[in-house]
């Protein structure tokens, strides 16, 4: 009942309100003391305009979800994994998860509680394994590396997966390289087994309130945003349909990023909405807040591990000249004869080590990193260090790019800017930046002065206007009362 009422009431409303403004005009025109054709219409502009524009919206919303798909689900698919596949390589190249080679993150099954029993996960028989993938058995659960997660997401009888971590231990970096792998085998199915394998699909959590909203309708509207190939008068009911037939697969990010309150829900919620292969990642202690009052049923959970030396003097000795200039020779030498120093500890994340590729060229005094932790005059942290490396990011953003557009801004209007919104981010609680609440961010008595005078010039406009065409209505009828006086 209610999706025939959702698919009648736009076209009802089209017709009551396109007659209601139809017979309004038709009788101003019918009028006996219409005289005057320019105040006329003038009128009818006013009132057609504002209609058209309410019919366009309504013929948009018009219609249930899968009602009048322009396009077969399957294809539909394809499209939208070319697209996603196009989106996400060009942010790996950009991140430059493809060339070098990924930092090699190893993982584990955590040893805080995350999940429920894994047994769970790989006895459900929710999903059957993607075609070319074997069933996920325990012992695979227990250790592996970055290569290894598409094989648990596509042969995990559940579908469920939580990939957790410490801040900056590749979860995100970790999510695209899964997202790439799960397409192109996708890519490299038969045909005939293609529509059996979904897309995948990446977005963070932020905006879905999982206490007002179903999962289902915030992923449409995140797919809408998007994906120009949600565009038009379908796309909202083309995107339920793929969600409700199992042509995606889900991936969410930044569960820690969305209120405290919300996270318990959002699993309870996802418990019970998600019929898709869903991966979650999140910071671990968050997570494990979050699980103590509510789980993701019948999902198991990986934690990264953090780099150790010889991984992180392997990689940098890949991102650099051959043989490495002398300081990053020293810098390489001492994570090879490591001591867990904090050099060692801060250096034991991929945030940190894309920190240093990032901002230190070949050419650069990497000794002043060494330097910072010889010559320190008190226990350096290696949260001290994470903190220079991070001071260095705006200067090398803001470097000229080989064939690229110089920045729009200078570095220090950036450094300023940048600075103000962490203050304001901080002191409201969030690492989220909601830009609707920017504007609540400038002092007082500016924002209503400068309301006072956005409603005073609005006010004076209509009200100009008004007056024009009530002096013009008056001057219409004296001129029709006299010439009738005239021909008397």
């Amino acid at each position: 009942m209610r999706e025939k009422a959702r698919r009648w009431w736009p076209p009802a409303v089209i017709v009551v309100v396109t007659a209601a403004a139809g017979g309004l005009v038709w009788a101003v025109w019918r009028a006996q003391n219409r005289s005057d054709l320019s105040t006329f219409w003038g009128f009818a502009v006013a009132v057609i305009v504002p209609v058209a524009s309410l019919v366009a919206y309504l013929t948009k919303v018009r219609g249930p979800a899968g009602a009048g798909l322009d396009r077969p689900l399957d294809e539909l698919a394809d499209s939208l994994a070319g697209a996603v596949m196009d989106q996400w390589t060009r942010a790996a190249a950009d991140r430059q998860l493809l060339q070098p080679e990924p930092i090699p993150v190893r993982w584990r099954r955590p040893v805080q509680p995350l999940a429920g029993p894994v047994s769970a996960a790989v006895g459900s028989r929710q999903f059957s394994p993607l075609p070319g993938l074997s069933p996920v058995r325990e012992e695979q659960l227990n250790r592996g590396g970055l290569r290894d997660l598409y094989a648990v997401y596509g042969g995990l009888g559940s579908g469920r997966m939580i990939i957790a971590g410490s801040p900056g231990s590749g979860k995100s970096g970790a999510a695209v390289l899964l997202l790439l792998a799960a397409l192109k085998h996708r890519q490299q199915v038969p045909p005939e087994d293609r529509s059996l394998v979904p897309v995948p699909v990446l977005f963070t959590l932020h905006g879905w309130n999982p206490r007002t909203e179903r999962f289902q309708s915030w992923l449409a509207f995140r797919l809408q945003q998007a994906y120009p190939l949600f565009g038009g008068r379908r796309s909202r009911a083309a995107a339920l349909a793929l969600i409700d037939g199992g042509k995606l697969a889900v991936i969410l990010d930044g569960l820690d990023e969305i209120p405290e309150e919300f996270r318990p829900v959002a699993l309870r919620s996802l418990s019970q909405q998600a019929a898709f292969r869903l991966v979650i990642l999140t910071r671990s202690a968050e997570m494990a807040a979050a699980a103590r009052q509510s789980l993701l049923a019948g999902a198991v959970a990986i934690e990264l591990l953090p780099v150790d030396p010889q991984t992180a003097a392997d990689y940098l000795t890949r991102v650099q000249l051959d043989p490495p200039p002398s300081g990053w020779r020293e810098l390489i030498d001492h994570l090879r004869h490591a001591r867990g120093s904090p050099l060692d500890q801060a250096l034991s994340s991929p945030l940190t080590l894309t920190l240093v590729r990032d901002t230190y060229g070949s050419g650069d005094d990497i000794r002043e990193l060494l330097d910072l932790c010889a010559g320190s005059g008190h226990a350096l942290a290696p949260e001290d260090i994470e903190d220079h490396l991070l001071d260095r990011v705006l200067p090398a953003a803001y470097e000229p790019v080989p064939g690229g557009r110089p920045p729009r801004y200078q570095l220090e209007v950036a450094q300023r800017a940048l600075s103000y919104l962490a203050a304001q981010m901080n002191s409201h609680g969030t690492r989220d930046l909601a830009w609707w609440r920017i504007p609540a961010w400038v002092p007082r008595n500016p924002r209503v002065l400068v309301t006072a005078l956005s409603v005073g010039s609005i006010t004076g406009l209509l009200t100009g206007l008004a007056i024009g065409i009530v002096a013009g209505r008056k001057g219409a009828i004296a001129g029709t009362i006299a010439g009738h006086g005239t021909g008397s």
